[in-house]
């Protein structure tokens, strides 16, 4: 099992808590909303996402070819599941909270829950509202 501090501390560095407003033809609004964390690695570090996965008992691990840019492969620990996110991935990282950049993004990702939880992701207004959260989300600030 990996420690759970580890863990902390690998996602404040690699991982992205983020919504995901995709168009949908069937959907009522024509979108789909979603709440997504992942993190994407060289693919060196795949063993190492597998234990991810492994210990919080959900997600998929997917490996990204991008040969056409020059790179090397690449591996991704995705949770999708807005149930996993809701009962694994929130409650372990309130328990094992962020200390850097990414726990701004973790409230954000939190407040979220909350209208998808409560089924507003589903109205108008709902949607307004996450994508002002996701406005606000993964915003790194530039050197000058």
């Amino acid at each position: 099992m990996l420690n759970p501090w580890y863990i902390t501390g690998l996602v404040d560095g690699e991982g992205c808590f983020c919504i995901t407003i995709s168009k949908h033809k069937t959907k009522k609004l024509g979108f789909d909303p979603r709440l997504m964390f992942e993190i994407e690695m060289i693919i060196d570090d795949e063993k190492l996402l597998r234990r991810l996965k492994d210990h919080f008992k959900c997600g998929h691990v997917y490996v990204l070819n991008y040969e056409r840019y020059g790179w090397r492969p690449h591996v991704k620990y995705a949770v999708k599941k807005q149930k996993d996110i809701i009962d694994k991935i929130i409650p372990f990282f309130k328990k094992y909270q962020l200390e850097g950049k990414k726990s701004v993004d973790f409230k954000y990702f939190c407040k979220a829950a909350k209208i998808f939880e409560n089924k507003e992701h589903l109205t108008k207004k709902g949607l307004i509202k996450l994508r002002l959260i996701q406005s606000k989300m993964n915003i790194r600030k530039k050197l000058k």
